[in-house]
């Protein structure tokens, strides 16, 4: 199948075709594209595209019930902000859940059991990454060395209290409100909230 043809979504929807795809930006962590598309009358759009690939968010709950979060200062948002460990899977991983234990480990300074309990894009208006969110539970501490440009102050909070965080607006990144969303939704019976 060439690129122009149109394929069809599971609904039967047609997906428009990309008929042309140029490069822009490559850099350490993202590249960006613009891709023109033609829709069903003809008409043809460009779309910026940046491009991250795949990562993991984790919500690791120690023997307390408590979440591990952790504080770090995010440039393009100038604050510290307090989120759920998080990264990207690279060249270092075997897989999403390679990724999930070396970031809890390099985040936290625990490992764990991890179960995938659900995945999202984080901003499919513009945006590849594609994030796998995982409980962890069982911890032990195994700490692996952290990125060299991360500063990574580690919190506990109890449920109640991560979810108080989000309505005051100190959690205020999407990643981690949703996956605390999707933890309330399966795995709120392991926590004392």
């Amino acid at each position: 199948m060439s690129r122009d043809t149109p394929r069809h979504a599971d609904d039967g929807t047609e997906i428009p075709p990309v008929v042309a795809s140029r490069r822009v930006f490559d850099g350490k962590m993202i590249g960006v594209r613009v891709d023109t598309l033609r829709a069903a009358d003809g008409a043809s759009y460009e779309r910026e595209v940046v491009e991250y690939g795949q990562a993991v968010v984790l919500v690791p709950v120690d023997a307390e019930g408590r979440l591990l979060l952790v504080r770090q200062y995010r440039h393009p948002a100038g604050a510290w902000l307090l989120e759920l460990p998080a990264g990207g899977v690279d060249a270092r991983d075997a897989s999403p859940d390679g990724a999930a234990q070396r970031e809890l480990r390099e985040e936290t300074g625990h490992r764990g059991t991890l179960r995938r309990i659900g995945g999202m894009f984080l901003a499919p208006g513009y945006s590849t990454e594609y994030q796998h969110v995982y409980a962890a539970s069982d911890l032990v501490e195994d700490p692996l060395e952290a990125d060299a440009d991360e500063d990574l102050r580690l919190e506990r909070l109890t449920l109640d209290e991560a979810l108080a965080a989000v309505d005051r607006g100190e959690i205020r990144d999407a990643k981690s409100i949703a996956a605390l969303l999707m933890f309330v939704r399966q795995d709120s019976a392991v926590t004392d909230r």
